[in-house]
């Protein structure tokens, strides 16, 4: 069909549609019926056209699984509150004080499954023991003391008692924000309340005597054993909430992900060079699979601690499944990465081959030869697998008829590929140029099918290892040889971070207590809610500043959604009337569960659990509604700014300064890592028969009967330099370093004074970095696999006439040269080692960054000496007729040589990053020339030479 044919087409008719939510299926189907007549009709008037239906016309909600599970979790979350309540305002004999904090850990501990949810109380449950114990003593003791003395020691207490919590190294000791809210609620509340100047005075009290401290931990059990029952409820019924029934549908899933993988796989390899449509479909394919994989194995893998619980609870027959079934696809994840790097992405410059001729004729020899092989294997995998997630651990036999059949097929798929290895090398012989233009696709193609193979490889391992269990020593001790354990161990004051938090969150509770010790607020400005200010500092001192700005601002804003409701109800209905109250938090509960974010959840459980604190905490206090709404909100907020002057002022930590400087430092620390493996590599010909003791006669056969031998189990045995070593982990810390400080940097405020992270390009600078440090574990196991294949080479051996580890060198310290040049240009711009705007002029900074465009000049440097070598390769097969060394031997030299490309087309793409950001600096201190703008160029004057006009400026104003 030509263009003067063409006719516009009508597939979904939504040019005129305004976004309303009434529906217009019907009216669609009317528009084609006439021809696609008044097309311009809009749907936002068809609800009020006569005779219209307009709820009819409304479009279709689809129900998916988040919304299904959000009505489960606020069913779950409104329950819990009404039994909370309903159990200690109606139930208890006896009046137990702070209903409010009952529900706050009801639904604090309420998790998505029944396994978390008993974590989430025991973390709580078994520390809050000893510390109600120790706060009813100091609160006690307190209390026995006149006002004064009590108001000039209870700062110092809470001082005090803030370092124990923070810095106390108790494994058990998790929830150290609740433990400081629970024994300041009980330390501060009786002075609170003492000579307020108010009439009902004795109304309060009533509840703040000398057994407050046991009331109180009754009721947080209470809260706790409510969060537990609600799952517990389910159990019996085909709804459960147990992460045991929810792990199989994860299962299924995650396995039929890795199945449909190895389909794309299949049809990839079947495709490349014959059908280039139906290749890059598949490369599609395999690139969604392979991240679909990854977040299914997350949500897997969080149920594992869950299911173990469970089973010390309920019967669990998963548990061991889901365990070999998790650890086999988190081995398989990084042979996943490795084939989508292998088969989506291009070497620099390979591209300009894909057309050519002699490339398609050697990638449609490899479909020839490995397509079969590859769909067998496929299909294999996808019985083993099935048994693996269904058949019982003691079947030893199912399982070694398995490991047979996975054997079996491998090693067809690798005759296969030795095959397609070979006749695509026939094909390049005697052809240098053909042989240049294919070294790229080679080295991926020997990629893929070293993932592949190392793929279906973990299962087979993983069926073989069958009841090779470790016993974890931790787990093995008695719970009395854990408590003596965590006796001894050393207090967290020598740990910088942990003293830090100690001692600002020490400072804001000592200011928050002054608003218990000092009469006149005490009595006049904040009775009888003074202890809030102290709860609020307790309950928002985080790690970080980040952290801390961003759950500040969201208990404010909880506060006042709380607040505005709970005046509402406290209107419509009787005080006196408890059932309408208990509704109505049963109803806020609801809805702000329903709608909670879940990537700021506080803010929503907040205000579910301030209604219940407003509503019934006036009544325990003894006053209105109404008047206890603003004393709450001035004393919520007060804490919060204190807090926040403290953590900005005081105790100035930016996670955003820290993500700046790990984000340049990881080059430098990556360079040296390029050096020292460079070194290694120059070091590995110096390696040979008889350095070791091994033997040569089990070498040879293991390495002939596994090709993966040496790159599994070979390596174990070689070590490396320490300075490699170090180098490496100093590289992955820095990442982690910059990975934990990424979110809270971006939540962090900037109010001018500092450049605001860019989420777009760091995320994407720290994706890249991550990148690299898988890369450079994959260089270090290929360095070994060389040394381990080079320490059983004889010196006259003819490989080591090719001089792949000087290349391999050559190609590292031009890669770390080019690195160098890079930081040193880095330095020049930002000297205090800050990735942020400083004196330097825009222009200067852009060109510093462009300085990591040059890696494409090393890339394909690099790659035209791997070309050449691959070449001289081809010629001596051609001359003596035979293969020099092992196919192990030539996956490992690929699979070096695809990380090196690698890293140097990631480092590529960390420049194009760090442009990202650079985009983001603010410009007003960019001042250009006003007087005079210069602009310099060559030129050659009309009539002139080339040699009279060399060096000439034109100057232009």
């Amino acid at each position: 069909m030509n263009a003067s044919s063409h006719q516009r087409s009508k597939r979904w008719n939504r040019r005129s549609s305004d976004g309303a939510a009434w529906g217009s299926d019907t009216e669609l189907e009317r528009d084609d019926d006439d021809g696609g007549q008044d097309r311009r009709r809009s749907s936002c008037s068809m609800p009020f056209r006569r005779g219209g239906q307009p709820w009819s016309n409304r479009e279709p909600f689809r129900m998916t699984k988040e919304f299904r599970d959000r009505i489960a979790a606020a069913v779950r979350a409104s329950s819990a509150s009404a039994s909370a309540l309903g159990l200690l305002v109606f139930a208890s004999p006896v009046p137990l004080p702070a209903a409010w904090i009952g529900n706050v850990l009801a639904l604090s501990t309420l998790k998505t499954t029944l396994g978390d949810t008993y974590c989430s109380a025991r973390d709580i449950f078994i520390p809050l023991i000893p510390v109600a114990l120790a706060s009813w003593g100091t609160s006690a003791l307190l209390d026995s003391l006149t006002t004064t003395v009590y108001s000039v020691l209870l700062p110092v207490a809470t001082v005090v008692w803030c370092g124990v919590v923070f810095l106390c190294p108790w494994p058990w000791l998790k929830s150290k924000n609740l433990m400081l809210t629970i024994s300041y609620l009980t330390i501060a509340s009786p002075l609170s309340l003492r000579e307020s100047g108010y009439d009902n005075n004795g109304l309060a009290r009533e509840h703040y005597g000398r057994w407050f401290s046991p009331g109180l931990l009754a009721t947080c059990t209470i809260g706790l054993c409510v969060g537990l029952a609600i799952h517990a409820f389910t159990l019996p019924t085909k709804k459960s909430t147990t992460a045991s029934r929810s792990a199989p549908t994860l299962m299924n899933r995650l396995a039929g992900e890795t199945q449909q993988l190895l389909f794309a796989v299949t049809e990839y390899l079947q495709n490349i060079g014959q059908s280039s449509s139906d290749a890059r479909q598949a490369r599609t394919l395999i690139e969604y699979y392979v991240k679909r994989m990854e977040k299914t194995l997350c949500e897997l893998e969080a149920l594992l601690p869950a299911m173990k619980v469970e089973k010390k609870l309920c019967s669990t027959k998963n548990l061991e499944a889901a365990e070999r079934f998790v650890e086999c696809s988190k081995k398989q994840l990084k042979h996943a990465e490795l084939l989508r790097l292998a088969t989506t992405q291009q070497f620099l410059g390979e591209e300009f081959t894909s057309l050519n001729a002699t490339v398609r004729g050697v990638k449609t020899t490899m479909s020839t030869n490995l397509g079969f092989a590859v769909e067998q294997l496929a299909l294999e995998y996808s019985k083993s697998q099935k048994a693996l997630l269904f058949c019982s651990p003691d079947a030893n036999d199912v399982e070694r008829d398995i490991v047979d059949s996975l054997d079996a097929c491998l090693s067809r798929y690798r005759e296969a590929m030795k095959q397609a290895i070979s006749d695509a090398e026939r094909l390049l012989q005697n052809n240098d140029a053909a042989s240049r233009s294919t070294t790229g696709p080679l080295i991926r193609q020997r990629v893929a099918f070293l993932a592949v193979f190392s793929f279906v490889y973990e299962l087979r391992e993983t069926f073989a290892s069958n009841g090779k269990e470790t016993q974890d020593d931790e787990a093995s001790k008695t719970a009395m040889q854990r408590v003596k354990s965590g006796l001894t161990m050393p207090w967290l004051w020598s740990d910088i971070e942990k003293r830090r938090a100690a001692l600002k969150t020490a400072m804001g509770m000592g200011i928050a207590s002054l608003w218990v010790s000092f009469p006149y607020l005490r009595g006049y400005v904040a009775y009888p809610q003074s202890v809030w200010v102290g709860l609020t500092v307790a309950s928002v001192s985080l790690d970080t500043t980040g952290a801390t700005y961003t759950k500040s601002l969201d208990r404010l804003y909880a506060t006042l959604i709380a607040a505005g409701y709970a005046l509402f109800v406290g209107k419509v209905f009787d005080p006196s009337n408890n059932i309408a109250k208990l509704a109505a938090v049963v109803v806020a509960t609801f809805g702000a569960t329903l709608v909670t974010n879940y990537d700021r959840p506080y803010a929503s459980r907040y205000a579910a659990t301030s209604v219940g604190s407003i509503l019934f905490g006036s009544i325990e206090k003894g006053i209105a509604v109404h008047d206890y709404v603003p004393l709450r909100i001035m004393l919520i907020f007060i804490g919060t700014i204190t807090f926040l002057c403290i953590e900005l002022l005081v105790f100035p930590r930016s996670s955003r300064t820290m993500v700046q400087a790990q984000s340049l430092q990881f080059y430098e620390d990556l360079e040296h890592f390029l050096f020292d493996s460079s070194k290694v590599c120059a070091s590995i010909p110096t390696f040979h028969k008889g350095t070791t003791t091994s033997n040569e006669e089990d070498y040879g056969s293991l390495v002939e009967l596994n090709p993966l031998w040496m790159l599994r189990e070979g390596k174990e045995n070689v070590s490396i330099t320490d300075d490699l070593s170090e180098d490496l982990e100093t590289v992955k810390k820095t990442v982690a370093l910059t990975k934990s400080e990424l979110k809270p940097a971006m939540a962090e405020p900037s109010l001018g004074l500092n450049v605001a992270i860019d989420a777009a390009g760091y995320e994407g600078l720290l994706s890249e970095q991550v990148g690299i440090t898988q890369q450079l574990d994959l260089l270090i196991t290929t360095l070994k696999s060389l040394i381990g294949y080079h320490t059983q080479m004889e010196k006259e051996h003819p490989v080591r006439s090719l001089h792949w580890p000087a290349l391999l060198s050559a190609s590292l310290t031009s890669m770390a040269q080019q690195l160098s040049d890079c930081a040193n240009k880095l330095r020049q711009v930002f000297p205090n080692g800050l990735c942020r705007p400083g004196h330097r002029d825009a222009s200067e900074v852009i060109r510093a960054v462009a300085s990591f465009r040059q890696f494409e000049d090393v890339i394909l440097s690099t790659l035209s000496d791997v070309e050449e070598r691959h070449a001289t390769f081809l010629n001596s097969i051609c001359v003596d007729g035979n293969v020099r060394y092992t196919p192990g031997f030539r996956l490992t030299l690929a699979l070096a040589v695809s990380a090196i490309l690698t890293i140097g087309r990631s480092l590529y793409n960390c420049g194009k990053h760090l442009e990202t950001i650079i985009q983001s600096f603010p410009v007003e201190g960019i001042e250009l020339p006003t007087e005079e703008l210069h602009l310099r160029r060559a030129t050659i004057e009309l009539g002139a030479s080339v040699n009279d006009s060399n060096g000439s400026i034109s100057r232009e104003s």
